[in-house]
């Protein structure tokens, strides 16, 4: 009579054991995270997927490599079959329900499984979002309680029974002791992902909030190249007319970058590809025409379940509404090489005034330009749902960047 499951049946379940231990514990954890879960948040997802997978090829291999007898009948046999039951409920029943919470969910937050494969969202109502999220709770505590069940009528065949029962469930007598280890190291496993804390997300987050970094509205340097204003200033008087500013390209190796602050963290990310026209001479600087373009499109936090956010209609809108920019003819000197440019910044459909400031330093054509700029993400409905509500109010910005300016003859 055969006396000691499978191999097969061995892996899967020492496998479910590590990846069930691990996702209660860190799914127990989430709600108190906010924002910093983004990352633990898609990593929940990510286990969930893997526990549905695994369960369901453990029920087929079940069918395919039958048990060993129960060891006991009556009503601890029925009660050991019970509970066996239920957590095939509960691993089957917990991810789907988990699908189904992010499916119906109205902030529509992608799922990449482990950062790399997508996953898709049911197609299914908003309106299944309350009996998905009342759901699945309730069979993450009934998952709680059956397993603690299950190793309590191991422990009790072990240790009072005395049958050495959990040698069944070990690729070799004496090893039972070492896998039951796996479950605490995959509590600890999911404690320590969630103190890791980095969404946003986001986390859930969709953080990217951010975003309103089209705030980007980027300083007077922030242009890539701009036509040469060249008029010939015309006026017959005998006074030559002054010369035409100088136009300034942007070299390449710029950054246009913003952060917001998210719970007791930042969310950093760039821009990759911006352009302008910049038309400016540092002495008379009330000469200044700029217009600088953001491809919202670009923005970046790097990693492509946020970036995917950030884009999306709650936050920067680039389908809708691909660039952003700015438009200043106003600026003035604060000190020896510092300016302060007060403009408009277009972004989501709504203009706004916005103002920057930046510094110059170098001499003759070529000239180093750092500055700053801090974005109302709230006058532009940037990050305005759910997922914003734990993204501070402010988007800071910052650009860095050398130019070559062409002096008119």
């Amino acid at each position: 009579m055969q006396q000691r499951y499978s191999l097969g049946a061995i892996v899967l379940h020492w496998l479910l054991a590590l990846a069930l231990a691990f996702q209660l514990s860190l799914g127990l954890r989430l709600e108190d995270l906010g924002l910093r879960g983004f990352a633990a948040f898609q990593l929940h997802k990510s286990v969930g997927v893997v526990v549905l997978l695994l369960t369901l090829l453990r029920l087929l291999w079940r069918l395919r490599y039958r048990p060993p007898p129960a060891a006991e009948r009556g009503f601890t046999g029925g009660l050991a079959k019970a509970v066996h039951f239920g957590l095939y409920v509960f691993m089957i029943g917990a991810p789907l329900t988990g699908w189904l919470l992010v499916s119906t969910d109205k902030v529509k937050v992608p799922t990449l499984l482990f950062g790399m494969a997508p996953w898709p969202h049911l197609p299914l109502p908003e309106s299944l979002n309350g009996f998905a999220h009342g759901s699945h709770a309730l069979l993450g505590w009934l998952g709680i309680a059956l397993i603690l069940l299950h190793v309590a009528g191991a422990l009790r065949h072990q240790w009072l029974i005395r049958d050495n029962l959990m040698a069944r469930m070990a690729p070799a007598r004496g090893l039972w002791l070492l896998l039951a280890l796996l479950v605490p190291v995959g509590w600890l496993l999911g404690i320590a992902a969630s103190d890791r804390g980095e969404p946003v997300a986001a986390q859930e987050e969709a953080p990217l909030s951010e975003t309103d970094v089209a705030e980007p509205a980027a300083p007077d340097a922030a242009a890539n190249p701009a036509p040469t204003v060249n008029e010939a200033a015309a006026v017959p008087p005998p006074s030559a007319a002054p010369p035409s500013p100088p136009a300034w390209t942007i070299k390449p190796g710029g950054t246009l970058a913003f952060s917001v602050r998210n719970g007791a963290s930042d969310i950093a990310g760039r821009f990759a590809r911006w352009q302008g026209e910049i038309v400016f001479d540092p002495d008379q600087p009330e000469s200044a025409d700029i217009a600088i373009t953001i491809d919202l499109a670009s923005a970046s936090v790097g990693d492509a379940t946020q970036d995917a956010m950030l884009g999306g209609a709650d936050f920067l809108d680039a389908a809708t509404h691909p660039r952003a920019t700015f438009r200043t003819q106003s600026v003035r000197r604060t000190d020896a090489n510092r300016y302060v440019a007060q403009g408009t910044l277009s972004l989501r459909g709504k203009s706004r005034p916005q103002s920057l400031t930046f510094t110059l330093s170098g001499s003759g054509p070529s000239r180093h330009v750092e500055g700053s700029a801090t974005i109302d993400r709230a006058a532009f409905g940037i990050g305005m749902g759910e997922t914003g509500t734990s993204l501070a109010p402010q988007v800071s910005v910052h650009f860095s960047l050398d130019a070559e300016v062409h002096v008119a003859e």
